[in-house]
């Protein structure tokens, strides 16, 4: 299976690094303690650090997500994934739980205050794509069932014709969600170019690790850019 970024994305992303970890053979039908730990330590540091810049999207890590995504049309409404995050856990509170590799990535998300999702890859059936939305593409958000429209245009994560992603990094699709069932994975980090590439190789060496640590995986990693827009595996 490939995943490529189309050339159009640079030109609206300049200096976008992903760091992409294909997983198989992974165990994700418990939590493993050591992942609750890194989460709610990653959670209460993250709410300490936004609060000292006073809300989330004034950190130096976010602000740059709000100018790209208005620069490209997209309202304030629809946040990158990062900002809700960050915006959770300035609310203070437990942190909420959903499984342990959704766990896993978002301790690493708020540890480096950068997006970082997955796609089941027992749902994909390609070709996985991070381009420009099409006529024809189809978007099912959670809890629906019918899909709904989506303008041409939009950046997004796509299987063929299914969108993954609304607005790049703001909403996944019900389409390939990681449950504890899920054995193959696709987890994705962006670094804009205003955050820069070395952080986006400690993200990629840290979901490295942690799948073969925690969840037993066989992991293909993947440091993509304008240079290296296809992985393949």
């Amino acid at each position: 299976m490939q995943f490529r970024i189309h050339s159009d994305i640079f030109a609206h992303f300049p200096g976008l690094s992903l760091a992409v970890v294909v997983a198989d053979g992974l165990d994700n039908s418990r939590i493993p303690p050591a992942v609750s730990e890194e989460w709610r330590l990653a959670w209460i540091r993250a709410g300490q650090e936004a609060a000292a810049y006073g809300n989330a999207q004034s950190h130096p890590h976010v602000q740059p997500w709000r100018e790209r995504l208005r620069a490209i049309g997209v309202s304030s409404k629809f946040p990158s994934s990062i900002e809700a995050l960050l915006r959770r856990a300035l609310k203070g509170g437990e942190p909420f739980s959903i499984n342990g590799l959704v766990d896993f990535y978002n301790a690493i998300s708020l540890r480096y205050v950068l997006p970082v999702g997955g796609f089941d890859l027992k749902e994909v059936r390609g070709p996985l794509e991070l381009r420009l939305t099409r006529e024809g593409d189809q978007f099912i958000a959670l809890g629906e069932e019918e899909p709904q429209p989506v303008q041409v245009g939009e950046v997004a994560y796509t299987d063929g014709q299914t969108i993954l992603t609304r607005h790049f990094v703001w909403r996944q699709s019900r389409t390939a969600l990681i449950t504890p069932e899920t054995r193959r994975v696709f987890l994705v980090s962006e670094s804009l170019g205003e955050v820069g590439p070395q952080i986006a190789q400690a993200v990629l060496e840290e979901m490295t690790n942690g799948l073969r640590r925690y969840f037993g995986a066989e992991v293909h990693p993947f440091l993509l850019s304008e240079a290296r827009p296809l992985a393949e595996w």
